[in-house]
């Protein structure tokens, strides 16, 4: 008799042993699933509140090509000359040859100019290297404007160098480059010691 007690008491512990680990188990899972579903909520806010800030932005004007959060483009460019050049007549179009970046395609190699791909600020740099009793003057122009000038006029060093730099606000389809002025440039060095960059600055 007792031991018929004991394994009722055994079955009846089992039994309930059973329906909590199942209890347990739906509660688990109800909870997931109300976790996901609040996700689910929270994520299609998020992407509702971004479509109305962008609708926003674009409504006041900022970046209206673009949108407000596209990455911007990367347009920039280093060349130099490879080759040392001499006695070159006034205006002449120098072409840096040696192109260590052209991120965007924007500067051609074959004619030395560059031409903005899109609206904005640019920012151009260049330096050059002459030597003793040569006369040098470069000048950075847009759509054939002057906007800038360096000169080296009869110096006494050995070698001395000059840098330019120029910012400007281009439109789509500006030209710019680099060119002899004023008197024919007698000397100019190559292997990278004369240079010319650019790079369209970001917008904020």
């Amino acid at each position: 008799m007792k031991l018929n007690n004991a394994h009722c008491a055994i079955t009846v512990m089992h039994f309930f042993g059973t329906m909590c680990w199942t209890a347990l188990l739906v509660f688990t899972v109800a909870v997931s699933l109300t976790l996901s579903q609040a996700e689910s909520d929270s994520s299609s806010r998020f992407v509702k509140d971004i479509d109305g800030y962008m609708s926003v932005c674009q409504r006041l004007g900022w970046e209206p090509k673009k949108g407000c959060f596209q990455q911007e483009r990367l347009i920039a460019f280093h060349a130099a000359l490879k080759h040392i050049l001499r006695n070159l007549p006034v205006k002449t179009t120098l072409k840096f040859d040696d192109v260590l970046l052209n991120k965007g395609n924007a500067y051609d190699p074959t004619t030395g100019v560059f031409t903005a791909p899109e609206d904005g600020v640019y920012s151009f740099e260049w330096t050059f290297l002459s030597i003793q009793k040569s006369s040098v003057y470069l000048e950075i122009v847009v759509d054939g404007v002057r906007k800038a000038i360096t000169c080296i006029n009869q110096q006494g060093s050995l070698y001395i160098s000059s840098s330019g730099h120029l910012l400007y606000e281009l439109k789509e389809g500006n030209k710019v480059w680099i060119r002899t002025s004023h008197v024919t440039a007698g000397y100019l060095h190559g292997n990278k010691y004369t240079f010319f960059s650019g790079q369209k600055l970001k917008s904020f």
